[in-house]
């Protein structure tokens, strides 16, 4: 008994010798440069959050009154800082964004790099591209569209705009990064006409079909789809030899300009591995035609005469990176300036949920979305898609 009780009484005062492990914890500081386009005034007060990778929490702080914004114990890890602040300039909404990477193991002192870029008067309201099942368990993706709405306040026009796919599926790195005033592209449809052919009332959206009829009830369609495109202002058609692709020869068709893999029909990656965007080349077709082929090429250091298609960043009217996950958030291929974040359905493929942008104000019964260029923050995921309603 006596041992059992020294036994006791030695590891006792061993363990009141044992200081508690030490937790390190340092500052984060950034400080956000200006110029001429970047003032002082437009940053102060945005709000910066800090991301931690592995545990996947945030923390924000606020931008000071000489553009410093600062974290204090911020535990050891990998983290992204990102920013997302739109103010308005007196003539457009301008956003500036910001995504770093960087770890801490030490006091951290950064210069955060902004980007600028301004909203445009068409943007991409809503995405429904995962499908859902039909009643023999089956995928039934046929219902895929894009929702195209005017969220300025005066007539805009559609015709010559053109829906792009990035060549990259998000799921590995993204080999065009040595391009980085342009994007490179699968896919181009351009919506017919020269110019004002399509105008878009304040407040409105055009909706372009993979396929234009009723989902819902049609028999070629899928009782358990829940979207209705048969009034669809455009649709995909491919003209295949196989003739399998269903043409509504009521609801025009898209200009086919660039389809690097021509199948029987368009898909879009239902899991989430296509980031869209709207592009204007040119409203003349022709020289729309001469740029599409004067900008064509292949993967470098690959055997493949596929060809793609490089387009100016300049030319990109919106953008939206879709993801599969968050893990693959690291394969990002729209640059900070065209979308500084990403986003993506968490259901999953065959969920029957969409993307669609939140609502920023309703002013006068016209609703305006909101549009930072951070699909991060302007989209809700996992929405029931509702084309034409505005809400």
């Amino acid at each position: 008994m006596k041992k059992i009780l020294y036994i006791i009484s030695v590891v006792l005062i061993f363990s009141s010798c044992m200081k508690d492990p030490e937790f390190n914890a340092y500052n984060v500081e950034f400080n956000i440069p200006t110029n001429v386009e970047i003032t002082l005034e437009s940053i102060v007060g945005a709000k910066v959050f800090l991301n931690n990778v592995e545990k996947k929490y945030s923390q924000e702080a606020i931008v000071d009154a000489e553009g410093n914004v600062k974290f204090t114990m911020v535990e050891p890890g990998f983290y992204t800082a990102t920013m997302s602040h739109q103010y308005e300039d007196g003539l457009n909404n301008s956003n500036l964004n910001a995504m770093f990477e960087f770890s801490v193991f030490a006091e951290v002192k950064e210069t955060l790099p902004v980007i600028l870029s301004t909203s445009n008067p068409l943007i991409i309201k809503e995405f429904y591209y995962s499908g859902t099942k039909t009643p023999a368990n089956k995928s039934y993706y046929e219902g895929q569209y894009i929702e195209i709405y005017n969220n300025s306040a005066v007539v805009q026009y559609a015709d010559g705009l053109s829906i792009v796919e990035h060549e990259s599926t998000g799921t590995k790195t993204n080999i065009w990064e040595f391009l980085p005033d342009d994007i490179v592209v699968k896919m181009i449809w351009t919506i017919p006409g020269d110019g004002d052919d399509v105008p878009i009332n304040p407040g409105e959206s055009i909706v372009i079909a993979r396929d234009a009829f009723d989902h819902k009830s049609d028999p070629l369609g899928n009782p358990l789809s829940s979207v209705d495109l048969g009034n669809a202002d455009f649709e995909f058609w491919v003209d295949h030899p196989s003739g399998r692709d269903i043409d509504n020869p009521a609801v025009p068709n898209m200009l086919e300009e660039l389809f690097t893999f021509r199948g029987i029909d368009v898909t879009f990656g239902v899991s989430g591995t296509s980031a869209i965007a709207l592009a204007r080349i040119s409203n003349d077709a022709t020289e729309r035609a001469d740029y599409i082929n004067n900008h064509l090429i292949r993967k470098p250091e690959s055997t493949s005469t596929r060809l793609y298609c490089t387009l100016e960043k300049s030319l990109i009217v919106d953008a939206v990176e879709v993801i599969r996950d968050e893990a693959r958030a690291q394969y990002k291929r729209f640059s900070p300036d065209l979308d500084a974040g990403y986003t993506y359905i968490i259901a999953g493929s065959k969920s029957g949920k969409c993307i669609r942008r939140k609502v920023k104000y309703v002013v006068d019964g016209r609703v305006v979305y909101q549009d930072t260029n951070n699909s991060t923050v302007d989209f809700e995921k996992d929405v029931d898609p509702k084309p034409w309603i505005y809400e």
